[in-house]
């Protein structure tokens, strides 16, 4: 294994431990089947033949799969949204609910 590929492998396997993190913080909080998780983290790799290869870390904890519908949504209006937007002014609910959250805070990297 080179060099490269170890540090790849060790960050997924770091990335890995986020996700039982946050199930874990799921169950201490009580908000299991309220808190909706979807979290994909990944590296871009290629095959022998070229072709791109996500090695990936993955997990989902939604209830139903109209939630996971919505989410979805969400996602793909916030993708769409950041990547068309002509207008920088413009805000939406939906992409800027967690603004509040951080007034608080100098900057997220705070929360620790």
């Amino acid at each position: 294994m080179s060099e490269e590929e170890d540090k790849r492998d060790q960050f997924l396997i770091a990335v890995q431990r986020l996700h039982i993190e946050l199930d874990a913080m799921t169950h201490v909080h009580g908000m299991k089947g309220e808190a909706v998780n979807i979290m994909l983290t990944g590296i871009l790799d290629y095959d022998s033949f070229g072709e791109p290869v996500l090695k990936a870390v993955f997990s989902i904890d939604v209830h139903s799969e109209e939630v996971l519908q919505e989410a979805m949504d969400f996602m793909m209006f916030n993708y769409e949204s950041n990547e068309y937007s002509t207008d920088e002014e413009e805000e939406y609910e939906s992409e800027n609910w967690w603004k509040s959250i951080f007034d608080d805070w100098d900057s997220p990297e705070n929360l620790n």
